[in-house]
Formats: C-alpha cells, sequence, structure tokens
C-alpha cells in the first residue's frame, strides 16, 4: 500500500459522492416529516361569507356547538356573515328571510363534532340579536334594536358593549360578563354568571330597581343613591333613582361591580 493511501497508519478511503437522486430524496423526506407534525385543521380551516338584504329590525339567530362570535352593528339593511371553519366537514347553511336570519349550525352539523366555527357577523343597528353556543366567548357591540341575548352553556366570555336594548340577557358557566350600554325605561336586564365576574358600566343618571345576589357587590358611584336592602353586600334588593329600569344580576362564585 502506498504512503498517500496511509494515513495514520491506517488506510485511507477515498469518500464516494451522494448520488445524484439522493438530494432530492432527502429534501422530500424532509418535507414529508414537517407536514405531518402540522395539525390538521391548519389545511382544512376555510372561510365562508354569505350576505342578506333584511328589514332594519331584523332578528338574528346563531346557535353555534364551538367558537367565537362576534357580532357588529353596523348602518346598512344587510346582514354580513363570515364565517371561519376548522374543519372542512363543517356545514355553514343560514336560512333567511326579510324577518329574520337563522344559523343552526348544531342542527346542520347533528352528526359529529366539527371543531370550531368562529364567525364575525355584521347587522343593522336596530337589530334583535340571539346568540347561543355551548363554548366560546360572544362579544356583541352597537346594537340598539329590542334585544340581545348571548347565552354559553359552558365556558366563554360574555363583552356586549354599546349597547341599548329593551330587553339585554347574558348567561355563562365559567367566564367573565361585561356590559357597557344604556338603560331604557321599564327595560329588563339579566346577568347570571356561576363562575366569573359581572361588570355594568352605565351612565349616572341612570335609574333601576336592582336585584343582585353574589359573593361581593360594589355599587361604586351608585351606592349613595342606592335605596334599599343590604345583605352584608352579598344579596341586594332595591332602587335606584326612579327605578325605571330592572336589573337582575346573579355571580355565585364570582362578584358583581358597577362601573361609572
Amino acid at each position: 500500500m502506498s504512503n498517500t493511501q496511509m494515513i495514520f497508519g491506517f488506510p485511507h478511503r477515498a469518500r464516494r459522492r451522494p448520488q445524484r437522486g439522493a438530494r432530492p430524496l432527502v429534501f422530500a423526506l424532509l418535507l414529508f416529516s414537517m407536514i405531518a407534525f402540522v395539525p390538521a385543521g391548519v389545511f382544512a380551516q376555510r372561510n365562508k361569507t354569505k350576505t342578506f338584504t333584511v328589514r332594519p329590525d331584523v332578528r338574528l339567530e346563531l346557535k353555534n356547538r364551538s367558537g367565537t362570535v362576534t357580532v357588529e352593528g353596523w348602518n346598512q339593511n344587510k346582514i354580513e356573515i363570515t364565517a371561519s371553519m376548522e374543519s372542512s366537514a363543517a356545514n355553514f347553511a343560514p336560512s333567511a328571510s326579510n324577518d329574520a336570519v337563522e344559523i343552526d349550525m348544531m342542527s346542520t352539523n347533528a352528526r359529529g363534532d366539527v371543531g370550531d366555527v368562529n364567525f364575525r357577523i355584521r347587522v343593522p343597528v336596530n337589530s334583535t340579536v340571539d346568540i347561543q353556543t355551548l363554548r366560546g366567548n360572544i362579544t356583541v357591540r352597537g346594537v340598539q334594536g329590542a334585544m340581545v341575548r348571548a347565552h354559553v352553556t359552558s365556558e366563554g366570555d360574555v363583552e356586549l358593549t354599546d349597547i341599548r336594548a329593551k330587553r339585554v340577557m347574558a348567561e355563562n358557566m365559567m367566564g367573565n360578563i361585561t356590559f357597557v350600554g344604556q338603560l331604557t325605561e321599564s327595560g329588563f336586564y339579566k346577568f347570571e354568571s356561576t363562575q366569573g365576574d359581572i361588570r355594568i358600566r352605565i351612565p349616572m343618571d341612570s335609574g333601576f330597581r336592582l336585584m343582585a345576589l353574589s359573593r361581593s357587590i360594589d355599587l361604586g358611584g351608585f351606592a349613595q343613591m342606592f335605596n334599599g336592602n343590604n345583605n352584608n353586600q352579598r344579596r341586594m334588593i332595591g332602587n335606584v333613582g326612579n327605578g325605571a329600569a330592572e336589573i337582575n344580576a346573579t355571580s355565585l362564585r364570582g362578584s358583581l361591580s358597577f362601573i361609572r
């Protein structure tokens, strides 16, 4: 064996160059391994938008299984619905008339769980809004129709802002409830949470009858105007001002606070 073939007493073997087809094969395997670890919902997620011409005081009703729901009022006699679906198996089929638009994700997807479906909806300002979901946050902004209802069966926050409706109802099991708006004369406002805080922000000249039960109750600036029974700040029944509207608030394991 020649000296050129000996390095430090060991035979030296020439390196073999990789075959031409090796690099593309390695790259393909690497790409496949990356794709395999990407959640399947990333590729399946899709958006779908539908628009309906409606009357100004239309009623919107939505029943969802899971996912966030955001409803915003706008100055058009149209309802625009954008659904972001996690699974390609989800069926999105709203029914519409001049008076109402209904979306029932529970019935149209009754065969099984299709993952989260997130909604972004724009409605006329004077619409009636009725939203229900098993799990997920609900947000309603800028609506001044006859009624606003937001019901989360299990876990999810409810946020109602810039609301002026005759009837407002917000309920959840786990999650906070926030109401920012104006009360109407003879209006009814119900806020109920099992494990969550309730925050109510209304004008200081508001008049209402309060029925409240909570772990702690803070009337804020309304404390000096409250006329009624106060049971250790856990149960309150009485009037503020003329008592024209009614607020019924219950938070069994959370707090209730009024914010100026």
